[in-house]
């Protein structure tokens, strides 16, 4: 047997494929944030370990899936202002799958993991619709100048990088004086027409993000969507590394998708958001 046969016998069943590396996303985020909240945490993990160790081969109930979203309810209920806005979506993820082990009925679980996934990206357009400081290309605009979004390209421009760190520096500098004496800074363009561009990407990504939603809510299983939606997950991660959210958005689509090909290109997705999510690179 080739290499292909066996990583086409691997990506065969997407169901236990996707679900492994959501284990695996878990198991990463949530010990990310074991530290807070230990005296609560301490407990659950304690008796989820006794339970899954005695009890692992006398036991029909997802032990594990259980003990991690009583640890994501936790940070949930103490944190609920605070946490990721990929936090509530893994937990309606975690639950997905838990009622899955017991009604085994794949078409629900992936109708559940769609609905959502659509929610996901029809509340983020509505979010962004909704804010006058987005549309206007504020957001980018802002951003883009203190070198917080497109990284990756200010090592191609150094004039550009340097005048994000003057930008940035300058803010620093505004934010210990005194907010009484009204001073204020001006931003210096670290791209020609900045404001412009600005503006055509935010609503560029507003329409890209819409037409993704309706293809996955129209034809979840087809290939043109999934290569609109990957291209929106690459989209992302070239703006901000929002590993976290990047992970579960492709764990959603290598649950949908029928085809071999994209659901590699998703694990390969999926594994390299998952390696910057273990060494907090980006933000996960």
């Amino acid at each position: 047997m080739n290499y292909w046969s066996v990583i086409k016998l691997k990506l065969k069943d997407q169901i236990t494929l996707a679900s492994q590396l959501l284990l695996l996303v878990l198991g990463s985020y949530v010990f990310i944030l074991a530290e807070d909240h230990k005296l609560w945490k301490i407990p659950v993990i304690f008796l989820g370990l006794i339970t899954g160790f005695l009890f692992r081969n006398k036991t029909k109930h997802p032990i594990i899936w259980m003990v991690f979203l009583l640890l994501l309810i936790i940070d949930l209920f103490y944190a609920y202002f605070w946490v990721a806005n990929h936090h509530f979506m893994l937990v309606f993820m975690v639950l997905s799958v838990i009622l899955f082990s017991y009604h085994k009925q794949g078409d629900i679980l992936l109708k559940n993991i769609q609905l959502l996934l659509v929610i996901v990206l029809l509340v983020s357009v509505v979010q962004k619709i909704t804010s006058n400081q987005f549309m206007s290309g504020d957001f980018y605009y802002h951003a883009i100048n203190l070198g917080g979004l497109f990284k990756f390209l200010f090592p191609i421009f150094p004039e550009s990088l340097e005048i994000a760190k003057m930008n940035s520096e300058s803010l620093m500098s505004l934010k210990e004086l005194n907010p009484n004496l009204t001073e204020h800074i001006v931003l210096k363009d670290v791209f020609p027409n900045l404001s412009f561009v600005s503006r055509v990407f935010a609503w560029f990504t507003v329409l890209f993000e819409f037409l993704a939603a309706v293809a996955l809510l129209w034809k979840p299983k087809k290939i043109g969507t999934h290569i609109i939606f990957i291209i929106l997950l690459f989209g992302i991660l070239l703006t901000r590394l929002e590993t976290g959210f990047i992970s579960l958005l492709a764990i959603s689509g290598l649950y949908l998708c029928k085809t071999i090909k994209l659901r590699l290109l998703y694990v390969f997705i999926i594994l390299g958001c998952i390696t910057l999510i273990m060494t907090k690179f980006g933000y996960h």
